[in-house]
Formats: structure tokens, C-alpha cells, sequence
């Protein structure tokens, strides 16, 4: 299958009502090749770059685009449900579908030469190939009253551009062959006369008489004034729209709920409010990528995202990505099926998107993610406006990411107080050691492991302690000796760390420490501090002095690899494993995939 083809397909199948700026220009084309017979071409959205123009075509105006590269080119499928949808009479029904007279939508990748003068300095003319063109500048404002301007504007501010192309054997125009709506549209511009103005002083326009000239200009000053009020009637409505959206995502800020919850929301009003069909949060790193939150259109079935999240290629896709947006390159991206970089076309095709849109989450100056909107049944341009409303999207996320971590700070050292008031009774703290318990180890992995934390915070460590043989030492004093020596144990920790680092006792004989932003290097030599507090210094107990020797292990986050905050546990009791391998009695680390 023609892939270019599929695109037109995929396009034109809109999940959408068309909006009445499309219906218009539609509309016009329609018209215009129906009154005078003529292959029609009408150009919109000029003012950008050209694959975010479009060009209606009427059924046979593919051939007048010889020249133009297309994105998508000719075949679109017809409409036939455009007319009914722009009030036509129902002649004009039956004749459009008869003669197949829907209007198709092109978009182009590169404008012709004579369009990029016209852009710079509009005027009516006739090209080479015999085809007129009309160009329809934006309306400006004289005194109180709003007019189009003349043919000789010389500034950019070409609006849309009529061209037309007559066969030889219609060179003046038919009288309308039945009483039309459409026919009745064009008769009563064509009842005016025809002034000056309508065609430029000297020209020689062939093929063409001065009325017909005079008509279509009349018609095309007619669409430009509906077009302007129409097209700012919509931005004035999708204003309005981003307002309230960015209302409800800055009162998300002030809503104390978890960040997680927050970044949620917002995936949710972004992609609703937008009318996107995916939105993603997404944690993005050269090792992979994972999505912090995630809303996907209800009414309509998706691809699922792991496999296109996991494919094997994601670091060839993302690397340059991030360094485009860490380079200041762009402050967006945008990926369609025609994407340059071949990478991200795979992306696409694995996500089995049409089009996405790419904004970096930076949370001061430092890489976080991206918020990608994804739609899946049309190809989709942002407009500027839409854009940075979801520039202004990502910065409320950053703020609430920066958050989090402040939060997660602020609930460490809160715990910490609370601690030195605990009674022996709280459910949190074990009533032997009076240490932290298991529970409270649990919260603080869930804690660590929140996607909105994981890689917003500084890396942290965890240290494992377990006394070696303590089996043995229970067998050989009894059990309430063993309960002494964890008692005192637990003690001479307390005293080798820093005020408000918080350890545990998770297991029987096992103690568990957390060190924030604290390196792999680093928390190894707290671990050796800590094995010289109990190496050589025997516990007294009732059973008289008894030496005891401890293992101790350390693991250090690493947002790329680890998905939670519980494999970073398991890496360090693999190190501690390694420890009792190696003879006990010392302490290990271990990296992420290899051993210290």
C-alpha cells in the first residue's frame, strides 16, 4: 500500500466534526469550481512552515500540484457528507455525489517558488501554466471600519490564495444550468460590475474576461472577511479554553494532593482539554523511558504502551532528543510519519500513533521528561497558541516535581523529630531496638519508589546490616542474650550516624539504613565507620561479654536501571551475600550490573 496514500486516509477520517473554518474553505472551493467549471485549488494557513499549510482541492485540481512536493498527495476519499453538512439543496447533493464533487485535502511539503513571492508581496496574476491566481489578504482595520486590502499590499500578511485553472473550451462563463444554492451565490456577485480594482492595471489575463476576474475577486473578498471572523471567533473559543484549562492545572498546585495524583490530573485536563487522543508524563533517560502518568480517549481503543515503551531500540530513539532539548536546539518537537529522523518514525509506528508533540520537562535546568501528546486517527499541527499552552503545562508539572522532593525532605526530617518523642508503644518503631520497623520500611521504599520522586531526587544508598551466626549466638546464650546484643547494636548505630538519618530493623537479626544523596563511595565509608563501632568491641550482656562480627552491604540508586525503590534492596542483599561469601565481617557494594 501506498504509504502517502494511507496518510490522506488517515487524515481525512477525522474523529471530529470538521470546524467551520474547514466547512468554509470546503464550501468555496465547492462553488467556485462549480459556477465557472474549473479545476480549483484554495491554500490556507500560509503564514507557517508549508507541512503545516493545507491546500482543498476540487476532484480533478491533483494535476495542478505537478510542482509542489506533498505529504500527501491526491485520492483522498470523498466527503460525500460535506455537503449535507453545509446546508447544500439537494440537487447539489445528488450532483456532488454523482460527479464525485467532494473536495480533498492536500498538505504540502514545500511551496512553489511563485507562492513563496506571493507571500512576500500578494497580488492577482496569472502564471505560466494559465492558472489565475487570486491571493486573499487578512483584513485590517480603517478607522472603524474593517476592509480587505488592496492588490498592492507589498507586507507578508497573505491570508489564503485562490488558484484556478480553466480549460480552453470554457473560457467565459456558463450561464447556471439550474437554480442552485450555489448557483445563486456566485450570480449575485456576478450581477456587480466589474471595477478597477479587480484586476491590476496592464494585465493581460488570458482566458479570462474582466467580469469573471471581477466575480471571483468579489467571491474571494467575501471568503476572506468569513474566514478572518470565523477563524477568530475559534481562537477567541480556544482561548478561552486554555484559560480555564490553565486555571484547573494551577489549582491542581494548591490541592495537596501527592504529586503523582497531581501529574495524573494534568495528563488528564491536558489530553481532554486539547482533545488529544493520548497524553503521556514521561520520565525519559538513555536507558529508557517509563511514564509517570498517563491518560488515553475512553471512547475510542488504543494501542497498549509496553511494548512500544520497551522495544529495543529506545536509546537510538531518545538520546538525540534529549540532547536536542539540553543543547537549547528546540523547545518542542514535533513527530509525524515524514519525521527526519528515521528513529522516531519507528517510535511512532511502534506506538501506532499518527503524529505526536514533544515538550521538555526541565526542572531548573535539569532534564526530567517530556509531556508527548499522541494522536492516532489524523495527523495533527499544533498551533502556536496550543504549543505554548503546553510549554505552560510542563512548567506547573516541573514546579510540582521540584515538589515533591522538597516534600519528601520535609517528611524525613519530620519523622525524624517525631522519633525522638516516639513511645515505646507507636506502631511504627520496634518496641526491642526502638528503632524504625518493617512497616515504616515499606512506607519509605513505596515513598522513594513514587514515579514522580524516583528520579527528581538526589540518588540515594542503602545500607544492609546483619550479624553474622546469629543463630549460633541464640543457640550458645540463649534467646534473651540475642535480644540484648540487638538492642546494643541498634544503639552504637544510632550513635555512629548523623542526626535525622533514620534506620531500621526489618528483619530478625537485619538492619536496614537510608542515606539520601548520599554516592555509592560515600555510604561505603559510613558502612566501614559503622563496622569499626562493633568490630573488636564485645556487647555485655548477662551472659558476660559476647564478640559478635556483622556483615554489612551497600547499594546505590540508579534512576536509569532500577525501576523501584525495592531493587535497590535486592541489590544490596546480593552484596550482602557477597559479604558472607567473601568471610563475613566486612562491607560490600554493589553498582548497578557489576560489584564494587
Amino acid at each position: 500500500m501506498n504509504p502517502l496514500k494511507q496518510l490522506v486516509s488517515i487524515e481525512e477520517r477525522e474523529t471530529a466534526p470538521p470546524s467551520p473554518t474547514d466547512l468554509l474553505l470546503r464550501r468555496a472551493v465547492l462553488a467556485i469550481a462549480s459556477y465557472f467549471r474549473v479545476e480549483c485549488l484554495l491554500w490556507t494557513l500560509l503564514e507557517g512552515e508549508p507541512d503545516e499549510a493545507r491546500v482543498y482541492g476540487s476532484p480533478g485540481a491533483g494535476s495542478m500540484l505537478h510542482d509542489v512536493e506533498l505529504e500527501s498527495g491526491e485520492g483522498a476519499p470523498a466527503d460525500l457528507n460535506l455537503a449535507a453538512d453545509l446546508n447544500l439543496a439537494n440537487a447539489d447533493i445528488d450532483r456532488a455525489a454523482q460527479t464525485e464533487e467532494a473536495i480533498a485535502r492536500y498538505v504540502p511539503s514545500s511551496f512553489p517558488s511563485w507562492l513563496i513571492d506571493q507571500i512576500h508581496a500578494p497580488q492577482l496574476t496569472q502564471l505560466e501554466t494559465g492558472d489565475l491566481i487570486v491571493p486573499i489578504v487578512a483584513p485590517s482595520f480603517n478607522g472603524n471600519s474593517l476592509a480587505l486590502e488592496d492588490d498592492d499590499v507589498t507586507s507578508s500578511n497573505l491570508q489564503l490564495l485562490l488558484q484556478v485553472r480553466r480549460s480552453p473550451q470554457d473560457s467565459t462563463t456558463p450561464a447556471p444550468a439550474e437554480d442552485s444554492e450555489l448557483s445563486r451565490y456566485a450570480a449575485r456577485h456576478a450581477a456587480v460590475a466589474p471595477t478597477l480594482a479587480d484586476v491590476p492595471s496592464g494585465a493581460s489575463l488570458a482566458g479570462w474576461t474582466t467580469h469573471d476576474v471581477s466575480v471571483i475577486k468579489r467571491l474571494a473578498n467575501e471568503l476572506g472577511l468569513t474566514y478572518s471572523s470565523l477563524l477568530w471567533r475559534e481562537k477567541f473559543e480556544r482561548s478561552q479554553r486554555q484559560v480555564a484549562l490553565m486555571g484547573r492545572i494551577a489549582h491542581l498546585l494548591n490541592s495537596g494532593l501527592e504529586t503523582d495524583d497531581i501529574l495524573q490530573q494534568i495528563s488528564v485536563e491536558l489530553g481532554q482539554g486539547l482533545m488529544g487522543d493520548r497524553c503521556l508524563v514521561m520520565r525519559l533517560q538513555p536507558a529508557g523511558i517509563a511514564p509517570v502518568a498517563h491518560w488515553g480517549r475512553s471512547q475510542v481503543t488504543l494501542p497498549a504502551l509496553e511494548h512500544a515503551l520497551d522495544h529495543p531500540g529506545r536509546g537510538e530513539v531518545w538520546q538525540p532528543v534529549i540532547d536536542t532539548f539540553l543543547d537549547g536546539g528546540a523547545s518542542y518537537l514535533t513527530v509525524r510519519p515524514d519525521a527526519t529522523s528515521m528513529a522516531l518514525q519507528s517510535w511512532l509506528q511502534q506506538m501506532g500513533a499518527t503524529s505526536a508533540l514533544l515538550i521538555p520537562i526541565l526542572i531548573q535546568s535539569d532534564f526530567f521528561g517530556v509531556i508527548c501528546l499522541l494522536d492516532y486517527f489524523k495527523v495533527r499541527w499544533y498551533s502556536l497558541d496550543e504549543v505554548q499552552t503546553v510549554r505552560q503545562v510542563a512548567d506547573h508539572a516541573a514546579i510540582a516535581l521540584a515538589s515533591a522532593q522538597h516534600h519528601h525532605d520535609s517528611h524525613r526530617h519530620t519523622t525524624a523529630l517525631r522519633l525522638q518523642v516516639m513511645v515505646p508503644q507507636t506502631p511504627l518503631r520496634d518496641s526491642l531496638t526502638q528503632l524504625l520497623n518493617a512497616e515504616a520500611f515499606d512506607q519509605e521504599l513505596q515513598q522513594l519508589s513514587r514515579p514522580a520522586l524516583w528520579t527528581v531526587q538526589p540518588p540515594f544508598s542503602l545500607i544492609i546490616c546483619d550479624i553474622d551466626y546469629f543463630k549460633l549466638i541464640n543457640e550458645t546464650y540463649g534467646y534473651s542474650v540475642g535480644d540484648q546484643i540487638l538492642s546494643q547494636l541498634a544503639q552504637r548505630l544510632r550513635r555512629q550516624l548523623r542526626q535525622g538519618t533514620l534506620a531500621y530493623r526489618y528483619g530478625g537479626e537485619e538492619f536496614a539504613i537510608i542515606l539520601p544523596r548520599t554516592s555509592l563511595t560515600a555510604a561505603l565509608d559510613v558502612a566501614e565507620r559503622l563496622l569499626n563501632a562493633i568490630h573488636g568491641h564485645p556487647f555485655e550482656t548477662s551472659a558476660g561479654p559476647v564478640s559478635v562480627t556483622v556483615s554489612f552491604s551497600v547499594a546505590q540508586q540508579d534512576p536509569r536501571g532500577d525501576r523501584d525503590a525495592r531493587s535497590v534492596l535486592q541489590r544490596a542483599e546480593q552484596a550482602l551475600q557477597d559479604a558472607k561469601r567473601q568471610g563475613r565481617d566486612c562491607a560490600k557494594g554493589l553498582e548497578f550490573g557489576l560489584g564494587a
